[in-house]
């Protein structure tokens, strides 16, 4: 086939609602490399997380001397904004974070009163506690202990997509360009670069799909995070399976989308909540009388080296 009508075609299958893109793990310390590959479509996302380290897990003397800090909540905008460009898609994301101590650590000892299971150490810690830090042998890495609102690093990527909405996929790259500063848990402070494919195909009303990428790290040379990042680059990848009702009633109307993550880390500070690869769960709930409308949340999916959980609702005009 012709390369123009190559390119035609690619162009009347973009606007076909493909697999969407994945949430990331929001833990403070990863917010500061590349968001996940795109999907090329313009959507605003209100996220909420909450992240904690219990007290017994935050230091560690073998190999150096380790310490860390975790105990807070983000209210995150995220925006997407899309447009064709050539045969594929240019998309720019940008992150308005807002960090706080926040009311959701009492919510969740209150859940887990309820529930009559333990409260993983927040009983220990007080309540309103903010905050973010990370210290390597005297290096201090991050450090936060009070309210801010924050720009991170602003993501510009381009996707060349195939297939449709059933049976398709995508590839592509991103460049993070650094915002602020590193020691705020902005961005890196270098330019970080990111590769990555999705894949995805239907079967009756169900969707198996997967997305991998592999991100490279740009550090300035005299940067803190070198004192505990020792990895030039890490891969992430997520897999997950969607279930669409064929319409008419409530139930009949409701989707869902439930996937898994496995996101490695190039940190090595010796603290496992720190250093260990994190599996993590999504759930995204929609239905066909709100179609512009997404909801859902993530957590650790099977490991404790991810103490976070974010719930999320999506509007894609």
């Amino acid at each position: 086939m012709h390369p123009c009508r190559w390119a035609l075609a690619l162009a009347l299958l973009l606007p076909l609602q493909a697999q969407e893109t994945p949430h990331p793990n929001r833990l403070a310390w990863l917010m500061i490399f590349p968001e996940p590959l795109p999907e090329g479509t313009t959507q605003f996302s209100l996220e909420a997380t909450n992240q904690f380290l219990r007290s017994d897990r935050r230091d560690i003397t073998d190999n150096g001397v380790t310490h860390a800090h975790l105990q807070g909540e983000e209210w995150q905008l995220t925006s997407d904004l899309a447009g064709a460009l050539g045969p594929g898609r240019f998309n720019v994301r940008t992150r308005l974070v807002y960090r706080s101590s926040g009311i959701a650590s009492r919510a969740i000892m209150n859940w887990h009163n309820l529930l009559g299971v333990e409260q993983g150490g927040r009983d220990q810690d007080p309540t309103f506690d903010d905050r973010y830090h990370l210290e390597r042998n005297g290096v201090t890495v991050f450090d936060l202990d009070r309210p801010r609102l924050q720009v991170q690093g602003v993501d510009l990527g381009y996707v060349l997509p195939w297939g449709d909405r059933r049976h398709g996929g995508r590839a592509g790259a991103t460049v993070q360009v650094p915002t602020g500063r590193a020691s705020e848990l902005q961005s890196s402070g270098g330019t970080n670069f990111l590769a990555g494919a999705a894949a995805w195909t239907s079967f009756g009303p169900f969707r198996a799909w997967t997305q991998a990428e592999e991100i490279w790290i740009s550090l300035p040379a005299h940067s803190p995070l070198r004192t505990v990042v020792t990895r030039g680059q890490f891969w992430r990848a997520w897999a997950g399976l969607a279930w669409q009702g064929p319409g008419g009633s409530f139930w009949r109307g409701f989707a869902l989308d439930l996937s898994f993550a496995y996101n490695e880390t190039p940190y090595r500070t010796h603290l496992t909540r720190v250093d260990k690869y994190g599996l993590q769960q999504t759930w995204v709930f929609s239905h066909e009388r709100l179609p512009r409308w997404r909801f859902g949340f993530t957590e650790k999916g099977g490991t404790f080296a991810t103490p976070e959980i974010t719930g999320f609702v999506t509007f894609r005009p």
